[in-house]
């Protein structure tokens, strides 16, 4: 039986988050290249460094406590960027730390300031935000060429069919790390973390001579996956970046962009029988028929098919034994087998509810209409952080808190 709604008061809520962002703030010029930065770490003690899709959302909250921030969140993630366009999943601003983190956990690499690797690309959208917020023209300005590079880029490195659908190289590109859609195309032997780091591994093995070639890595298919989180994202943030460009020739390019990649997911990861999306797995897309929290994620674009939406909120979203949980939603639906609700010792997106989904899909659910789910979810959201503070992911039967303490993108339910 679930526990009394708490009293929980916003102010309180707000000053916490505050809290968080500003002791998460690293500030500092890097000795590695004279740059300064300036920017929120996702948490203290295990994510110490600036991580891609976490600076977009720490943005996003700080747009509500200060915007001068929110901006140079935004600048320094960008000064990652490098001349093919590609901005990396981490920047090891503080190098000092490096050695530790790289003892406890597995990272690509190409050179040492830099992970060679994507998340997912929701930039263009936290710099919209940001762009809203202030009417700083000049911010604007300054994006523009980072950001066209940047999803020209994705398509030209990571679309080699030209589907309009890219694909990721290893689960930590998608976000959603230890996923279980992941299990059968990474073989996995456990169902464990260490498992989970025996089979990834492999992977990085096998990527060791090819590192600097995306399409080689692509052709060599080891772990080539269409994510449907990824390009949800994807779609969604050329809209922003179309936005942004104005009435341009490029603004059209990228409009023309996020059609195709709408359509791609349509037509290639929609499967009729299941009401779900599908990722696709390898250069024969193959579908990972295992439904997650993924499988909603079209959900955040406005002009998805009416009928695949209601199909979607209704076999999968509204039913209690799937993803309706007392605290949605889970990143696995509770009628999954390999549905882990409780804390994972590391091996995450199994289950526990997460704030950054959540927030994805209580904006596209009040957007399609759906008041009755959003706004629960809202509050439901709302009283993890205040059963159980900033966590990176709560029980989603208990409102637990679980994984890192004092975590960044739980901030974005200032933005709920």
């Amino acid at each position: 039986m679930t526990q009394a709604t708490p009293n929980y008061d916003m102010d309180e809520i707000r000053e916490g988050a505050r809290r968080i962002l500003l002791s998460n703030l690293r500030q500092g010029v890097a000795d590695w290249n004279g740059r300064e930065y300036s920017f929120v770490c996702p948490s203290l003690t295990g994510y110490p460094f600036q991580w891609f899709w976490d600076s977009c959302f720490h943005t996003i909250a700080l747009l509500h406590l200060d915007a001068e921030q929110a901006k140079a969140e935004m600048r320094s993630l960008m000064s990652g960027a490098q001349p093919s366009g590609f901005i990396p999943h981490i920047i090891f601003w503080e190098m000092e730390k490096q050695p530790d983190f790289l003892s406890r956990n597995i990272v690509g690499m190409t050179e040492p300031h830099y992970s060679a690797t994507i998340q997912p690309p929701i930039i263009a959208y936290a710099v919209e935000r940001v762009y809203r917020t202030t009417g700083d023209e000049a911010f604007r300005e300054e994006a523009l060429p980072v950001l066209t590079a940047y999803y020209r880029y994705l398509r030209e490195a990571r679309d080699p069919d030209g589907d309009g659908l890219i694909a990721v190289i290893q689960p930590e590109e998608a976000g959603t790390d230890c996923s279980p859609k992941y299990d059968e195309i990474l073989g996995l032997e456990e169902l464990s973390n260490r498992g989970f780091i025996a089979a990834l591994r492999k992977v990085y093995a096998a990527y060791e001579p090819l590192r600097q070639d995306d399409h080689a890595v692509l052709a060599a298919d080891v772990f080539h996956v269409e994510d449907v989180l990824v390009n949800s994202i994807y779609a969604f943030s050329q809209r922003s970046l179309a936005r942004l460009l104005g009435d341009s020739p490029e603004a059209a390019e990228f409009n023309r962009e996020a059609d195709r990649t709408l359509n791609a997911l349509v037509e290639k990861c929609w499967d009729e029988e299941a009401g779900a999306f599908f990722d696709l797995a390898g250069v024969e897309e193959r579908p990972l028929k295992t439904v997650t929290i993924s499988s909603l994620m079209p959900l955040i674009l406005h002009d998805l098919p009416r009928p695949i939406v209601e199909r979607l909120v209704e076999s999968w979203v509204r039913p209690p034994e799937h993803f309706w949980t007392p605290y949605p939603l889970p990143s696995v639906p509770a009628s999954d087998p390999k549905f882990m609700p409780g804390n994972p010792g590391g091996f995450i997106w199994r289950g526990p509810s997460w704030i950054n989904t959540n927030y994805f899909l209580s904006h596209s659910l009040r957007g399609h209409g759906y008041p009755e789910l959003s706004e629960p979810l809202v509050e439901k959201s709302r009283e993890c952080i205040a059963r159980s503070g900033f966590r990176e992911y709560y029980h989603p039967y208990t409102a637990e808190g679980l994984g890192a303490r004092d975590f960044g993108w739980s901030t974005l339910i200032l933005d709920f």
